[in-house]
């Protein structure tokens, strides 16, 4: 079962990256960050089903570990009227930003990432690496990752830091961002409540910039052990 549910993963990551390949050589007007996706898993066998929000959307996603083999999948959306601002980011500006590459304010978009990883520890501390590649149908774009986690679980919290480093092409100019992000989540039952706070900072020289992105959302999640509190050495 493990090993058909990995094959499979991996034959559905190899064709969308193919796809992604063939038809990503698109650009697009400005880079959107969107909400990291770290799963910080608690048992070796476990589903994760998330609704979060941010400053640029909504973001859905499904995250599954089978052995130490990590599958991740999400997709940002807003219709272009979704406004999630609650510290005022999108009153801040500089008087350089019109020639940011970053996108300050929400708009109309549609994205999809898929990653794989491997989880290098399974008990109270996390520790895991994970690279895939995304697509923004809307305003259409490539990009690929890379991504280090790490964090610790208590019996109420599964909190931890995320570094993700990003490429892709902004009117049709290389561009990288360093996305460092830190996160918790609230154990209630077998939902997490989770909150995320961190920055996309434009790795571009002679220009140092960055865009706060604040995600609150709830997860839920399916395993053998999902209730459970946290492990125990």
């Amino acid at each position: 079962m493990y090993k058909s549910m990995t094959r499979s993963s991996v034959l559905f990551i190899l064709v969308f990256l193919l796809t992604i390949k063939t038809f990503g050589r698109s650009i697009v007007n400005l880079y959107t960050p969107v909400s990291v996706n770290s799963p910080l898993f608690s048992r070796e066998n476990e589903i994760q089903i998330g609704a979060n929000l941010n400053n640029y959307g909504l973001n859905y996603k499904v995250n599954g570990q089978w052995g130490k083999a990590i599958l991740i999948a999400s997709i940002q959306h807003n219709p272009g009227s979704i406004e999630f601002d609650p510290l005022n980011f999108n009153d801040y500006s500089v008087q350089s930003e019109p020639t940011h590459l970053i996108q300050s304010r929400p708009d109309r978009m549609m994205y999809c990432e898929f990653g794989l990883g491997y989880n290098l520890h399974h008990k109270t501390q996390k520790i895991s690496f994970l690279a895939g590649a995304g697509r923004q149908i809307i305003n259409p774009n490539t990009r690929w990752f890379f991504q280090f986690d790490w964090g610790n679980e208590s019996s109420l919290i599964n909190a931890g830091i995320t570094v993700m480093a990003n490429y892709t092409k902004v009117n049709g100019i290389d561009f990288f961002t360093m996305e460092p992000m830190v996160q918790g989540k609230v154990k209630f039952w077998n939902f997490r409540i989770v909150n995320q706070f961190g920055y996309s900072v434009a790795m571009k020289r002679h220009e140092d910039y960055m865009k706060p992105v604040l995600t609150v959302g709830l997860e839920y999640v399916i395993g053998k052990s999902a209730r459970n509190k946290g492990y125990k050495e």
